[in-house]
């Protein structure tokens, strides 16, 4: 492998990292709202993205289901076809776009607002129609060095995930979710296998104390 190949990866690496601690280091009252409003929605919970950005709103309704909670994936253009109809008050969308453009989401956003729901957005645009349509917006990092060649969606993506890794985590332990019940539902994975460990390394250091 050329040198300078090996130096590219390192160079778009390190930029990713950065990317991350910039998401990091602007949490405030806005995340803590966003986490307060997931943890207290008394419906579902849904996410939305196309793209990569579709790719890390599914994984985030995926491990907001796993702590326990009523979250389900939506295609927004399938969303546009029907099931946007399922939206009741209560309920709420968090919705991922880079640039806040998507006219799928945008309009799944509007429709979710019109229907009682409230409408959360992680973008790099505050500015954007979905900005405008989001009761509360997250603001991802703008950092063009961490995507591939100043344009594929490398570092945002990982910037994105990140954050909902921290709302995730935020909002399981607001609403107290124990880690226990993943023997149960998640039972033969390395998950519940790592859960069952940590009980047992619990249980032997209070017995020797």
């Amino acid at each position: 492998m050329e040198p300078s190949t090996t130096n590219t990866a390192r160079n778009l690496l390190h930029a990713e990292a950065r990317a991350i601690d910039a998401v990091a280091d602007q949490l405030g009252a806005d995340f803590a709202a966003v986490v307060q409003l997931v943890a207290a929605c008394p419906g579902v919970i849904m996410t939305t993205g196309s793209g990569t950005s579709g790719t890390i709103a599914r994984r985030l309704a995926h491990l907001l289901a796993t702590c326990g909670m009523h979250a389900f994936f939506v295609h927004p253009a399938d969303a546009l076809h029907g099931p946007s109809a399922a939206v009741a008050p209560g309920d709420v969308l968090i919705a991922l776009s880079k640039a806040g453009k998507s006219a799928e989401i945008n309009q799944f956003a509007r429709v979710t607002r019109e229907r009682g729901g409230k409408v959360i957005s992680l973008t790099w645009k505050p500015e954007s129609e979905l900005g405008g349509l989001s009761d509360i917006v997250l603001t991802l990092p703008a950092a063009v060095d961490a995507e591939g060649e100043g344009v594929l969606p490398f570092g945002s993506t990982l910037a994105a995930g990140a954050l909902c890794d921290a709302i995730c985590l935020a909002v399981k332990n607001l609403r107290g979710f124990d880690l226990t019940t993943l023997t149960q539902t998640h039972p033969s994975g390395a998950t519940a296998e790592l859960v069952r460990r940590e009980n047992d390394e619990r249980t032997a250091t209070h017995h020797r104390q």
